[in-house]
């Protein structure tokens, strides 16, 4: 480790591989000092995962800062060399990592990676998605959904869903609501994805790495909005090999549909813990645990079946916003529909062009730096 004078909020840090991380921040043009004010990174939580490290985004809410635990570091430092080397061929949906350290007072490590979501919420659909039982709804129709898991000790939850709490089924209607999302992009956007998918499940296979996750976003944008949208008109002058995000193409009526995709929680190796959870959880259908070679070729096989293209592309609408120059700042978005949508008992699909549709009345202020 060691890698000249890296400062993280005003903190001198060892940065692990540091070469390696310092050619991916300057393809995306990101600078070696980007979190060195002292003021730039937010407050610590819980990630709300299983092993409960800290996780904090930057203020201007471009990157994410994530606690490693022993295990995850230890993946991430046998991956670095490969992971950078496909990150930067532009053909992977991996999410960018731009930095690994350890903070010398603490003793502890963290990873700095790029918020996939490049555009705030609230969203249409926020999705954490493994092709499995696992799966579940983070946010529909700019609802958040609590978190409300059936764990052993939670006796009164395995008598029946009479005994389950309003938050529980809320949170099991998204489960079961994620497990049959349909995914719709262009055609060109599918060819993409699965180009990417294919290599990229082959790849964690390889590196011996499990129980990742697709994180997937959706959010409308009216075309007055879209017009003035500089990662918008970003993303819509990128040719379609290159697959920048947000994947776009026509909503309903004059509104464009965006769509965030990306593979992250991908520094699960395939331990011997592992293989004992795997067995402790025999009774269990369809569960996240099992060898990376089968998790790999489930994944990709649940993700070739449930996106589909058909969608319009945005270049078929008249006005040509991309030839237009950008003048303000990305706008936050809330969304103003209703949240009755019975506990999402009718499922989510991402929504295609239609006249017959429901109309979408939404409201949007503040700004939110890019």
């Amino acid at each position: 480790m060691g890698f000249g004078e890296i400062l993280v909020a005003g903190q001198k840090v060892d940065v692990c591989n540091g070469d390696s991380w310092q050619r991916i921040r300057h393809r995306d043009d990101v600078s070696d000092d980007f979190l060195a004010d002292p003021a730039s990174i937010g407050a610590f939580k819980s990630g709300g995962g299983k092993g409960g490290d800290l996780m904090a985004f930057s203020k201007c809410g471009q990157y994410i800062i994530k606690e490693l635990n022993k295990g995850d570091h230890e993946a991430l430092l046998s991956v670095t060399e490969s992971y950078v080397q496909r990150v930067l061929s532009g053909k992977s949906l991996l999410v960018t990592l731009y930095l690994h350290y350890l903070e010398l007072g603490s003793g502890r490590f963290f990873m700095v990676m790029r918020n996939l979501l490049r555009h705030p919420g609230p969203y249409i659909g926020l999705y954490d998605l493994k092709g499995c039982a696992d799966d579940k709804t983070l946010e529909r129709h700019g609802r958040k959904i609590k978190v409300v898991n059936k764990r052993v000790w939670h006796v009164h939850m395995w008598c029946g869903d009479c005994a389950w709490s309003p938050d529980r089924v809320v949170y099991h209607a998204g489960k079961v609501a994620a497990r049959e999302l349909s995914i719709t992009v262009t055609d060109k956007q599918r060819n993409a994805i699965m180009e990417r998918l294919r290599s990229d499940t082959a790849w964690l296979a390889q590196q011996n790495l499990m129980d990742y996750s697709l994180l997937l976003a959706m959010r409308k944008m009216s075309r007055e909005e879209f017009d003035r949208d500089p990662t918008a008109t970003w993303a819509r002058r990128g040719g379609p090999s290159e697959l920048r995000q947000p994947l776009l193409h026509v909503g309903e009526g004059d509104e464009a549909m965006l769509v965030y995709i990306g593979i992250i929680d991908f520094l699960q190796k395939w331990t011997t813990g592992k293989q004992i959870a795997m067995c402790l959880k025999v009774l269990e259908r369809n569960k996240a645990t099992i060898p990376p070679h089968p998790y790999a070729e489930r994944f990709f096989d649940h993700f070739s079946r449930n996106i589909q293209g058909g969608a319009q592309p945005l270049d078929a609408l008249a006005q040509d916003a991309a030839a237009s120059r950008p003048s303000e700042k990305m706008m936050n978005f809330y969304s103003c529909v209703s949240f009755e949508d019975e506990a999402l008992k009718l499922g989510v699909e991402t929504p295609k062009a239609s006249r017959s549709s429901t109309q979408w009345w939404s409201c949007f202020s503040g700004i939110c730096g890019r």
